[in-house]
C-alpha cells in the first residue's frame, strides 16, 4: 500500500473573506493568509484600521482589498459578499473573526449591551454565512472558520454574555456542518485563549497593575504565557486550508491549556 502523499497548505489563487481584520486576530489571520497565497478580503466597521491591515500585506507582498462592512447590518453583509464575488470572482474561505467582549456580570449588564454583544458576536456571524454561502458552495470546496473563544467552555468571572454569545457560535458551527457538508463546504471552530493583543494590553493597563494581572493569566495557562496574534493566525490558516481536509464540525481550542484543568 501507497504512503497518502502530504497536503500542500498553500492557498494560491483562493478567496479569502475575514471580518474584524482592522486589528488583533483579524489582522494577523489576514496577514497569513495573503502571505500563503490567498487574495484576501479584510473587512470591518472603521475604514482606517482596514486601510492599514490592506497595507501591511501589499507591503509583504500580498493582494488585500479593503471593505467596510458592519456585521450586525444585513445588508453591508449582502454587499461585501458582492463586491467580493465581483472582484475576485470566486470566495472560497470565510473567516468570521469580527467581536466585541466587555467584563460585566448578568445583573450589571443593561439589554442594550447584551443585545449589542450578541449582534456583532452571534448574529453577525448568522449573516456573514447566510450571504456567503452562494459563493462557498460555488468554489466546490468552501471553508468556514468560526472564531469562537476558551470561554465559550469554561466559566469565568464576569463574562456571562460573552461565554453565552461564544458557546452560540460553537453550537453553531456544528449545525453548519452538519446542513453543509453535501455542498462540500467544511465549518470549524478556532477557539483561542488569553491572546496578547494589542486590545488585551490595553485592558490589562486599565487594571492599575498590568504585570499582576498578565502574570495571572500566564499562572492559568499551562505553559505558563499568553498566546500570540501569529499562533492564532497559524490555527486560522491551518483551518482554511487543505491541511484540515477530514476535519468539519470539529473545534480547535488554541488556550495554552487553560482548559485542561
Amino acid at each position: 500500500m501507497s504512503m497518502p502523499t502530504s497536503v500542500p497548505m498553500s492557498m494560491d489563487g483562493r478567496c479569502a473573506v475575514v471580518t474584524g481584520a482592522g486589528s488583533g486576530l483579524g489582522r494577523a489571520i489576514a496577514r497569513r493568509l495573503a502571505a500563503d497565497g490567498a487574495h484576501v478580503v479584510v473587512a470591518g466597521d472603521k475604514e482606517g484600521p482596514l486601510t492599514e491591515t490592506g497595507g501591511l500585506i501589499a507591503e509583504e507582498g500580498g493582494e488585500a482589498v479593503a471593505m467596510r462592512c458592519d456585521v450586525t447590518r444585513e445588508e453591508d453583509v449582502i454587499a461585501l459578499m458582492r463586491r467580493t464575488m465581483d472582484r475576485f470572482g470566486r470566495l472560497d474561505v470565510l473567516v468570521n473573526n469580527a467581536g466585541v467582549e466587555f467584563a460585566k456580570r448578568v445583573e450589571d449588564t443593561t439589554v442594550g449591551e447584551w443585545d449589542r454583544l450578541m449582534d456583532v458576536n452571534l448574529k453577525g456571524v448568522f449573516l456573514c454565512v447566510k450571504h456567503a454561502l452562494p459563493g462557498l458552495r460555488g468554489a466546490g470546496s468552501g471553508v468556514i472558520v468560526n472564531v469562537a473563544s476558551e470561554l465559550a467552555l469554561v466559566g469565568s468571572e464576569a463574562v456571562a454574555a460573552y461565554s453565552a454569545s461564544k458557546a452560540g457560535v460553537l453550537q453553531l458551527t456544528r449545525a453548519l456542518a452538519v446542513d453543509h457538508a453535501a455542498d462540500g463546504i467544511r465549518v470549524n471552530t478556532l477557539s483561542p485563549g488569553v491572546i496578547l493583543t494589542d486590545l488585551l494590553q490595553t485592558a490589562l493597563d486599565s487594571t492599575g497593575d498590568s504585570e499582576k494581572r498578565r502574570r495571572q493569566f500566564e499562572e492559568r495557562t499551562l505553559l505558563g504565557r499568553l498566546g500570540t496574534p501569529e499562533e492564532a493566525a497559524e490555527a486560522a490558516l491551518f483551518l482554511a486550508s487543505d491541511r484540515s481536509s477530514y476535519m468539519t464540525g470539529a473545534n480547535l481550542v488554541l488556550d495554552g491549556g487553560w482548559t485542561a484543568h
